[in-house]
């Protein structure tokens, strides 16, 4: 690996070829657009078509502590060759292992994680997006190496051979997902001439050599039909100037072949002539009540001054009075609904409804349905509303005026994929853009939802199945629906209990900006104690936009000592959620957000967005919370709805499976899924009107009031607490417990995942809970993750799932080392993880050690980006009990002050020599379990119980 001091000479030679390119460059045969931006978006922008017809998107932000870039190519799986699943997804993979110019297979990922970055991409239908974000300093080193994606990548037959493995993984890894079992079942009754209705993922099938045809040859031919530059789109952000940016960007990547591709348009309809009406019945993996309808159309995204499909999902998706959902509920037939659009593609898209339905929903899903189809004969009926499409274009643009910075990789990742879309001074705007009222074309999208253009998906174990789909062997049926169902659909629906939602009174009106007093304080300050409530109090200086967060935590004993206080305070949250929710949605919709959970020590109520209407709605919550109605039918179906939840989680990924189960191992007051199955399963609605008493007499209240707020607040806010907090003095509070692994302390706890793939999350404790000791983990994990996906995905193509990361749980230090495989056991796993472990140190030379220490420092200390990141930051250390607020300069801190020397003294001790270690093994298929000295467990609870403990205050 180059060194430090190569880095810095490096970094210098690249500024001094900017100085030469900004003359030479910034004024070249290529035109240059300055887009139109948010009023509240100080950063700079400029908009380049190079040469080769790849257009690139500079922003400048010179504050900015991480640049990014991200490049997207139209060409995705919908362009696979027949027979070639995959192969798009598969070139996506083989990009990252080395080109012409950086030959070695990591120096990509080492390069980007040494400097603080990451990097990733992804492959849809009509696009693959690749993207990463550094430490400023370096984004020229970065983006040359990124640069050479596009112009000569190696494809190296070694790697060919390994990485089709990991593809491969991937759609292992997918076959107990239903969201793609129920992909793979409408690809394979979609109009096979449809680019769509191929396979996407890939497999070592799909992705083998044939006889006269291998496939690094075929990715080599796809690679130079489709890879080019005009179409292509480039956003490149840093903290140089808009001119260095230019100069830095123009030779990177001007060399880019343009080999004028041109997509042609998809002629072929999404589903074969004459097949609609279409009903398709899925048996899913879980216990999922599921029902799509799904509408071919045409494309509208060329039509986004408009946005018909907006307007549209907007009102079928509405959860307010008069909705589909709010009669669906009334009913006891459904649990939510999103509607909107689904799949796109040159030609044509589709239009989603998407309904989680209860078990009655399912026994009489063709009320669910005909429901729905009177809803759109209702629309039909009144016609397009003007007053509807410039309520939501109103809303569209407060959120643009008053837009605020986002990840910087997430955001060039999205900018490029849309550039494609979006004419060239659109691009920041498009988004937002509802400024061209069409009522024709509005009245004409609804005409196209009706039930003769209907693909009808009902997913439900306990629905008849005549075949079994090619790749994930899913039990499905389909057929075209009978004359009679058409016409019960058809059938008259009441009409005063569907009708067009009400004007939406949460409109922000009022967007002015409070005068900053001159005490207020620089970090939030306890304005307010009493015995059973206090609050903390800040004016926002540095954002300054008219919204705030009013964030509050309910805490008591009587959450978390027993899983029916777990289940009780989950199942309230969700009950006075589901109570308020006609009312909070149109609240939603107009950028007034609010979220009621359980957590570790009780309940928390945040409110968020413009502050203009914020007061009605915490009234509103808290008059809910005070004096809460719980309907006997919606008690019945939320309750049964959790438990349902529960009993999918044998459908997630089973990497998250083992690591829900390490986390329940270490923290008291987690509970597994069958303990709160059967908590849930015994539970009466008085017994919960009990437990909401019980808890409301015990509980204190501590909040946060954080932005475009008087003063004032504090003692409103203080006044609306008392309606909730009913007893005259709270309970004491017991202490958070996490467990406390003893040095030399092995532990194994097998557990059962229904999956092939073998699984292992190996846990290593910190030696305490200093900031020292959280200072040198957090280093080691830094120091593992790029090497230990290299080692154990790159080159020994273990699995999909590959990672190292810290974990600490409640301050307490740890971190994990992660694998999902399908071709090795557990046991073998494990001795893989531990001989990466001990050779690590010796791959690590001091100037490696001194890039990975400042990119933790940095992350650490990376400036907030908007309001949120800093109230919750503010949140956090009040939860912590960090009233300093200097948690995170302590922490760097004492990173920065650990020498080589001493972080390989703790590594040896702590990690190699004398491990506090935990093992959770799912063995899958294989059945192979770590071999070794370890205590083994046969539960969570069993671990936990009579063991040692941090205790956090």
């Amino acid at each position: 690996m180059p060194s430090l001091r190569m880095h810095r000479v490096t970094t210098v030679l690249w500024a001094a070829l900017l100085c030469v390119f900004l003359t030479s460059c910034a004024t070249g045969p290529y035109s240059a657009i300055k887009p139109a931006q948010s009023p509240n978006d100080d950063r700079g922008y400029r908009l380049l078509t190079l040469d080769n017809q790849m257009q690139v998107l500079l922003i400048s932000d010179p504050d900015t502590p991480k640049a990014a870039a991200a490049l997207d190519v139209r060409v995705g799986s919908g362009d696979n060759p027949e027979g070639r699943g995959g192969l798009a997804h598969f070139l996506e993979h083989m990009l990252f292992l080395g080109t012409d110019k950086y030959p070695d297979a990591a120096e990509y990922e080492e390069f980007i994680t040494e400097h603080g970055g990451n990097r990733n991409a992804y492959t849809s239908f009509e696009h693959t997006n690749y993207f990463f974000d550094i430490n400023a300093p370096y984004l020229p080193e970065a983006l040359d190496r990124f640069a050479q994606f596009f112009i000569a990548p190696r494809f190296d037959a070694e790697y060919v051979d390994r990485e089709k493995n990991a593809v491969e993984a991937e759609f292992q890894m997918g076959l107990k997902s239903d969201s793609r079992r129920a992909l793979d079942v409408l690809q394979e009754v979609m109009n096979p001439e449809h680019p769509y209705s191929q396979f996407a993922v890939g497999s070592l099938e799909s992705l083998a050599d044939r006889p006269g045809s291998s496939i690094r040859d075929e990715l080599l031919a796809f690679y130079d039909k489709y890879y080019s530059a005009n179409q292509m789109q480039l956003v490149v952000l840093g903290a140089q100037s808009l001119d260095e940016l230019e100069s830095l960007v123009v030779p990177m990547f001007s060399p880019v072949p343009n080999k004028a591709y041109a997509p042609e348009q998809i002629e072929a309809p999404a589903f074969p002539a004459g097949s609609l009406p279409m009903q398709v019945q899925i048996k899913p993996q879980a216990t999922q009540r599921q029902l799509q309808v799904l509408f071919p159309i045409a494309d509208y995204r060329d039509d986004y001054h408009t946005k018909p499909l907006s307007y549209l999902g907007n009102l079928v998706g509405h959860e307010g009075d008069g909705s589909v959902l709010s009669q669906l509920k009334a009913e006891g037939l459904a649990e939510s609904l999103a509607a909107g659009s689904g799949l796109g593609w040159r030609g044509g898209s589709l239009f989603s409804v998407s309904i989680t339905l209860t078990e009655k929903g399912v026994d009489e899903y063709q009320r669910v349905l005909q429901l729905l189809f009177a809803y759109m004969d209702m629309l039909r009926q009144e016609g397009p509303r003007q007053w509807l499409y410039d309520e939501q274009a109103r809303l569209a643009e407060l959120a643009f005026r008053f837009k605020e910075n986002a990840n910087p990789m997430g955001y060039v990742s999205s900018l490029a994929s849309g550039m494609h879309y979006y004419e060239p001074d659109d691009v920041l705007q498009g988004p937002y853009i509802m400024d061209d009222y069409q009522a024709q074309m509005l009245a004409d999208l609804i005409q196209e939802i009706v039930p003769d253009n209907a693909v009808v998906v009902l997913e439900d174990a306990a629905v008849s199945t005549d075949r079994v789909s090619e790749h994930y062997r899913v039990p499905y049926s389909v057929g075209q629906l009978e004359p009679a169902q058409l016409a019960a659909w058809k059938g008259e629906v009441d009409d005063e209990v569907l009708h067009l939602p009400a004007p939406n009174p949460f409109i922000a009106e009022d967007v002015s900006l409070v005068k900053i007093a001159r005490d207020n304080p620089e970090v939030p300050a306890k304005v307010l104690e009493t015995a059973r409530k206090s609050i903390w109090f800040a004016q926002d200086e540095e954002f300054r936009l008219p919204r705030g967060a009013t964030y509050i935590n309910f805490r008591s004993p009587l959450v978390g000592q027993t899983p029916e206080q777990s289940a009780s305070a989950t199942l309230y949250t969700a009950l006075l959620k589901d109570q308020v929710n006609e009312f909070t949605y149109p609240a939603m919709l107009a950028g007034l957000n609010f979220s009621f959970y359980k957590h570790a020590q009780g309940m928390s109520l945040r409110v968020s967005g413009y502050n203009d209407k914020q007061s009605v709605l915490l009234d509103e919550l808290l008059q809910v919370m005070a004096s809460p109605e719980f309907d006997p039918a919606r008690f019945e179906n939320i309750r049964l709805d959790m438990i349902r939840s529960l009993e999918n989680s044998v459908a997630k990924r089973p990497s998250s499976q083992v690591m829900a189960d390490l986390r329940e191992s270490l923290l008291y007051g987690e509970w597994g899924e069958q303990a709160l199955i059967d908590a849930l399963q015994s539970m009466r609605s008085q017994d919960l009107v009990a437990y909401a008493g019980d808890f409301w007499r015990s509980a204190s209240a501590e909040a946060l009031v954080y932005g475009n707020y008087e003063s004032a607040a504090v003692a409103e806010l203080s006044q609306k607490l008392d309606t909730v907090l009913l007893g005259e003095q709270s309970a004491e509070l017991p202490q958070l417990r996490v467990l406390q692994l003893a040095a030399g302390e092995s532990v194994l706890y097998p557990v059962t995942v229904p999956h092939d793939d073998a699984v292992l999350a190996w846990y290593l404790q910190g030696a305490g809970d200093s900031w020292q000791d959280r200072a040198a983990t957090a280093l080691t994990a830094q120091v593992m993750k790029s090497g230990f996906f290299q080692q154990l995905r790159t080159e020994q193509q273990l699995g999909y799932i590959v990672s190292a990361f810290a974990w600490p749980q409640l301050d307490v230090p740890g971190l994990v080392m992660l694998v999902q495989s399908p071709v090795a056991n557990t046991a073998e796993l494990a001795l893989a993880m531990d001989e990466f472990m001990r050779q690590l140190e010796s791959s690590v030379d001091a100037e490696q050690f001194q890039r990975h220490q400042q990119a933790l420092v940095n992350e650490i200390l990376r400036p907030h980006k908007n309001m949120w990141e800093r109230a919750e930051f503010y949140w956090q250390s009040i939860a912590k009990k960090q009233f300093a607020f200097d948690g995170r300069e302590t922490l760097a801190g004492e990173v920065e002050a650990l020498s080589r020397e001493q972080w390989l003294d703790y590594y040896r001790r702590v990690f190699l020599d004398n491990r506090r270690s935990l093992q959770v093994a799912a063995p899958g298929q294989a059945g192979a379990l770590p071999a070794g000295e370890q205590r083994r467990v046969d539960s969570a609870q069993a671990l936990k119980a009579d063991h040692d403990v941090y205790l956090i205050d």
